[in-house]
């Protein structure tokens, strides 16, 4: 396993906590907000809480992955784990957590994506490019859910998201 990479985002979606609550509790449609997932249904009885689980088929490569719930704060933050990764190459583990905190009359969501890569080869890659490329996926995880929470519309690889309100949390 190497070593651990963390990437935090923040953006403020202009609807109250529980309706971006809301969003993020129907844990099977991750796809509505997700700009690289094509499509995601929930794979357990349980469609939410801590164990549900879900299937994601990506844009790109024709990857996909198998995702659980390990954490869930009703209101207040989702965090998810990646247990299996298809035609993902150098990735060894991989969560995000969401989470949501009021402000005013709208809602701040942030989003930390901790992963490990499986070797030092897949460590240097990720220093060089990788790192770089699941920050630019975490901007636009954000910027989706941001547009389908707003306006209902749903996203995809073509939407044209807006960036510039995403903020990157050191």
């Amino acid at each position: 396993m190497g070593k651990v990479t963390t990437i935090k985002r923040e953006i403020v979606v202009n609807q109250p906590k529980e309706k971006v609550w809301k969003a993020l509790a129907d844990f099977g449609k991750i796809c509505h907000g997700h700009p690289a997932v094509s499509k995601s249904f929930i794979t357990s009885a349980q469609k939410e809480g801590v164990g549900a689980t879900r299937h994601c088929d990506f844009t790109m490569m024709g990857a996909s992955a198998e995702e659980k719930v390990t954490e869930w704060n009703e209101g207040k933050n989702i965090k998810i784990e990646v247990y299996e990764l298809n035609k993902m190459p150098g990735i060894d583990t991989m969560a995000l957590d969401l989470a949501i905190k009021e402000h005013g009359n709208n809602t701040v969501l942030s989003s930390t994506m901790v992963y490990t890569m499986k070797n030092v080869f897949f460590d240097i890659m990720n220093s060089m490019i990788m790192k770089n490329m699941n920050a630019k996926l975490l901007d636009g995880i954000m910027a989706g859910h941001k547009l389908y929470i707003e306006t209902g519309t749903i996203v995809n690889e073509k939407t044209k998201l807006d960036l510039s309100q995403v903020k990157i949390v050191e």
